[in-house]
């Protein structure tokens, strides 16, 4: 009985969380926006598209640069950790016979 009344309580406290977390993150009515003509275009604060996308090919330059980086730091680790498996065999923990 203990147990059952344990989760109906931590169900109640559950969608009591979720409902408030829903109605604290739910996002404010939208408004209408200024469109910029006159000032120069600001990359994070402006909603006037850059001319001629001036952006987008650095953006991508950065994004290739950082999958890489990734990718070789990656590469690198599992060749460290392969090679230190093969070092040190008894290392890895072996299942009981």
């Amino acid at each position: 009985m203990a147990l059952a009344m344990r989760r109906l309580v931590l169900a109640i406290v559950l969608l009591v969380g979720v409902d408030a977390a829903t109605a604290i993150a739910a996002p404010p009515p939208p408004e209408t926006h200024e469109i910029l003509s006159e000032r120069p275009s600001g990359f994070w604060t402006s909603n006037r598209p850059a001319v001629n996308g001036e952006y987008r090919w650095r953006l991508l330059g950065i994004g290739v640069v950082l999958a890489a980086l990734t990718g070789v730091l990656m590469v690198r680790m599992l060749k460290r950790a392969n090679a230190h498996r093969r070092a040190h065999p008894t290392s890895v923990v072996q299942p009981p016979p």
